[in-house]
């Protein structure tokens, strides 16, 4: 990626400068009639190579940018040639950079955007360039003229009065003619301005340095408090989450209490609900609620819905037990039933045979539940204690006269076994 040099302009002339940093920095160099006289793109040229090649086309008066606010590396090479500044009020659009290099050449889009920003700061000094060239007269150069009326922000008027100045001591020394300069003399003049002109913007830079150096001084300061001011955040954050979660579990627990302290609560006025009703002749107890026996419901002949309903109001001898669904229970089912000796048990729906037997052999009276009316609040029911003594009364008739007719059948069983046996033994 090397540099060729096109300059058009054979001599340092005043010129407007627009420069594209970048990784591909590109620089264009415009005269002060507008026309285009040298573009240059490079990606290995630093700046004070940049601002050599500026040097030999001519002396800035303005440098561009296409962009807002002027990048630092432009505003490093418009200082180091005391040039004015131009930048657009908003970075230009691509079109309207397009449009204005649309009759220039140039090989990439940096090099277009470094001569769009030469153009745009043309047509925006162009006015006061013709303004000041109609009032320069012919002896004295233009370029001059402009540089110091719109760097140096002077008016065209102190600057004439003083070129004047400068041309009378001019024509002083000509009096005293100097010798003429041999082609070396004059050589090593022209490299030593170079020389001077390059010091002076070493100085610049070294100044630069400093500042960027200091400035990159306090952001690592910054950069310290802020990591430091994150880490105690984290460490407050961190703790903040911990004291979440232990007070979300602690409110978890505090619900499971409450849920199960109104389960208690609900079971126990329930227990005291069933305690008057099993202790009627209580003195608190009113008047209604004489002649009625509590009925404990049990939701299916299962095992498990007998151990719930023990847990839910205690299964206790001499219970008055509803089977809301009597079917389907085995031995073992009914022997749980057995092991709580209730009084009666009223059921829905009929027993199995193995459980009829076996309530039937430990005397535990079985009744259909629509022979006794049962009154249901909520998971209480209560029944008439006459409708049960009835209901008793009438299972005991029935196994009365089961137990006849199993007798009977016994007798005719072993009737029959015994003429089975002498019938052989003839």
């Amino acid at each position: 990626d090397g540099i060729e040099f096109r300059p058009l302009a054979k001599r340092r002339d005043h010129v407007l400068v627009g420069i594209d940093p970048g990784t591909t920095t590109a620089v264009a160099i415009v005269g002060l009639d507008g026309g285009v006289l040298d573009v240059l793109s490079t990606r290995t040229a630093d700046t004070a190579a940049v601002i050599e090649w500026i040097i030999e086309r001519g002396r800035p008066v303005v440098v561009a940018a296409d962009v807002e606010p002027m990048p630092s590396t432009v505003e490093k090479i418009r200082r180091s040639f005391s040039a004015a500044g131009w930048v657009p009020e908003r970075d230009l659009p691509v079109d309207e950079k397009q449009h204005r290099t649309r009759e220039e050449g140039y090989e990439n889009d940096h090099e277009r955007d470094a001569l769009a920003a030469a153009l745009h700061a043309f047509d925006e000094y162009e006015d006061t360039f013709e303004r000041v060239g109609r009032k320069v007269p012919p002896r004295i150069e233009t370029g001059a003229v402009i540089a110091r009326v719109v760097a140096g922000e002077e008016s065209v008027e102190t600057v004439l009065a003083d070129l004047a100045d400068d041309d009378e001591a001019d024509d002083d020394d000509d009096e005293h003619e100097p010798r003429e300069l041999t082609p070396e003399e004059q050589r090593i003049k022209k490299l030593e301005t170079r020389v001077e002109r390059l010091d002076s913007h070493v100085d610049d830079l070294e100044a630069t340095i400093e500042e960027k150096e200091e400035a990159i001084a306090e952001y690592e300061r910054e950069l310290t408090d802020a990591r430091r001011e994150e880490r105690r955040e984290a460490r407050e954050r961190r703790e903040v989450n911990r004291l979440e979660r232990e007070n979300e579990r602690l409110e978890r627990e505090r619900d499971e209490q409450r849920e199960a302290n109104e389960e208690l609560a609900e079971k126990f006025d329930r227990l005291k609900e069933l305690w008057r009703l099993d202790h009627s002749n209580f003195a608190d107890v009113a008047a209604a609620k004489q002649g009625l026996v509590p009925v404990k419901p049990v939701a299916k002949f299962t095992k498990s819905a007998l151990d719930e309903a023990d847990e839910r109001y205690g299964l206790a001898a001499g219970d008055v037990v509803y089977l809301r669904d009597a079917s389907g229970a085995g031995r073992s089912t009914a022997e749980t039933l057995v092991e709580r000796e209730p009084r009666v048990v009223l059921k829905e729906g009929g027993l199995s045979e193995v459980a009829r037997e076996l309530l039937f052999e430990h005397g535990i009276p079985v009744a259909p539940a629509d022979e006794v009316p049962i009154e249901e609040v909520d998971d209480l029911a209560v029944a008439r204690e006459r409708a049960v003594e009835t209901a008793i009364e009438g299972w005991e008739e029935r196994a009365e006269a089961w137990r006849l007719d199993r007798n009977e059948s016994m007798v005719d069983q072993v009737i029959s076994e015994h003429r089975a046996g002498e019938g052989e033994s003839d």
